[in-house]
């Protein structure tokens, strides 16, 4: 569990999150607060406007929910753009891009007569027509237990002229999946299946992304630890020169789509000196997305409007992003920072991202920037000042005893484009794929084993599959990251103030106030004082 001191109270300009000076707040003559707040966001606020983003995607079910290129998704960016624009806080732009559109039909593999349970890649290339009686080959290596070396097919030269017309199989791990798919395709693969490397979650599918397009490239799926390592010693145990064979089909369709991200900056604030947060808001077509990522998309909306009704304006420029085509490899938010230009780019100072906070067996994450709970991946950039951010959560909750465990921060939702960049980045998530242990059932509750959300990705992720509970936790922590970043705290005012209408005293001034109270009695006579005669000869 994440217990901290005041880290946030370090956030400084060396870090470039908060910058003290001047406060257009100040300026007007309105004092600024003292104490940063959760600006009063609820669970309740966010599941009215989740409840909206449901409504519109179930109301196209039929075409996609709220996938990339759907009318739901167009509604969704409608919905976001008016309720914004309602406040009169923020200057709202639609970024339009296009962006290539892939849908499947018949993904099939069989191998040695047993079908088995794969999962296409995105950007994979498809099957002309059926293959079949491919032979199923290895890459080259010495110990295929270790789920190292040349198993992992990351160079041509991992595989030997068996790979020439095969189905070859490949585990996760190293390099990326694109990597491997275009080392397979260069050795003359005539399809891929990727194994997940997972062994603490066997049964866990491999949802793999090859993260563009490769020109001729292998057909490619994926499939669990378990379906893998089991064809792995089927392979193995195959007669030498008589291997597996095997069947497979990927049938795969690209178009191209226009699609929208939703900016929103404050029109109040240092438009030098811009927070931004950010949350996905296409969903993928199996279901409704309420939690993936409806949930994120309506605490930003919570928020805005939150700091909308604030007695005073900001000091720093808040700007909130609302994402197109994360669901096909990150594609909004990459397009967004590409396109900011070096001197927009250096005007924004840290990103919070927030990608499902209602899964129904929900953790309390964090982004671990600093890499205390889970360690920083290979190859993940994390900017200056990214574990100050996150310090502002885990602050947040150490106040309110909620406990929290950081999660991988390993640039696998929108932030990652950010980081690329040199921007400092966290933010919050309730869990997807992984599975539920012991310890974060004792925590938060829920059912050790199960995965966080067991609707991940599948036409139950509805609304009423939403944890309102875990909506309740993280509402309000993310209106108060908000406001801690809006916001340059001041001084809580002298008690009692003094009256600015008073003139200064001048301390050589006779007091204005009287004596005290003359006596009743006179004093001696001086002539009485034998000091005082005045015949007394003083020599």
């Amino acid at each position: 569990m994440k217990l901290r001191t005041k880290t946030w109270l370090a956030v400084t300009a060396a870090t470039g999150l908060a910058l003290g000076g001047f406060s257009p707040a100040l300026a007007a003559g309105n004092a600024g607060p003292t104490e940063h707040t959760d600006m009063g966001v609820t669970g309740d606020a966010v599941m009215d406007h989740l409840q909206k983003i449901s409504d519109i995607s179930t109301s196209h079910a039929d075409e996609g929910f709220r996938a990339l290129g759907t009318p739901g998704y167009e509604e969704s960016v409608e919905y976001v753009e008016q309720t914004l624009e309602a406040t009169g806080a923020f200057d709202v732009e639609r970024q339009a891009f296009e962006v290539d559109n892939q849908t499947f039909g018949e993904v099939a593999a069989n191998v040695d007569g047993e079908d088995l349970e794969v999962t296409e890649a995105s950007y994979t290339e498809g099957t002309e027509e059926p293959l079949t009686d491919l032979p199923v080959a290895l890459p080259v290596d010495d110990d295929y237990s270790d789920l190292a070396g040349g198993q992992l097919g990351c160079a041509a030269s991992d595989f030997d002229d068996s790979a020439e017309g095969a189905l070859v199989l490949v585990a996760r791990g190293t390099c990326s999946f694109g990597e491997k798919t275009q080392a397979a395709t260069d050795a003359g693969a005539a399809a891929v299946i990727l194994y997940n490397n997972d062994t603490s979650a066997p049964d866990e599918p491999l949802n793999a992304t090859l993260g563009e397009r490769i020109e001729n490239g292998a057909p490619t799926v994926g499939v669990s630890y378990n379906v893998g390592n089991d064809l792995l010693t089927k392979i193995e145990a195959a007669a030498e020169g008589e291997p597996l064979l095997a069947d497979f089909t990927l049938e795969t369709e690209y178009t191209t789509s226009t699609t929208w991200n939703v900016i929103a900056e404050t029109k109040a604030g240092d438009h030098d000196n811009v927070q931004m947060f950010g949350a996905h808001l296409d969903g993928v077509a199996e279901g409704p997305g309420a939690n993936d990522n409806g949930s994120g998309s309506a605490a930003l909306l919570a928020s805005a409007e939150a700091l909308a009704e604030q007695p005073t304006e900001a000091d720093n420029a808040i700007r909130f992003g609302w994402w197109a085509a994360e669901e096909v490899g990150l594609v909004g938010s990459t397009h967004y920072v590409e396109n900011l230009g070096e001197a927009e780019l250096s005007k924004v100072k840290s990103y919070m991202n927030f990608d499902m906070i209602g899964s129904d067996n929900y953790i309390v994450g964090t982004l671990d920037s600093d890499g205390s709970d889970v360690p920083i991946p290979d190859g993940v950039n994390v900017p200056e000042g990214s574990a100050e951010l996150e310090g502002i959560f885990t602050d947040y909750f150490a106040d309110i005893d909620q406990p929290n465990v950081g999660t991988d921060f390993s640039g696998r939702s929108d932030y990652q484009a950010f980081i690329d960049n040199g921007i400092p980045a966290s933010g919050l998530f309730s869990g997807a794929d992984g599975t539920k242990t012991e310890q974060e059932a004792e925590w938060f509750g829920g059912t050790v084993g199960d995965k966080h959300d067991t609707n991940y990705h599948q036409s139950t992720d509805t609304i009423e599959n939403v944890s309102k509970e875990s909506v309740d936790i993280f509402a309000p922590a993310i209106g108060f990251a908000v406001h801690t970043l809006a916001y340059d705290l001041v001084d809580e005012p002298t008690d009692p103030p003094t009256d600015p209408t008073d003139p200064p005293t001048d301390p050589t001034d006779p007091p204005t106030d009287p004596t005290d109270p003359p006596t009743d009695d006179p004093t001696d006579d001086p002539t009485d004082d034998p000091t005082d005669d005045p015949t007394d000869d003083p020599s």
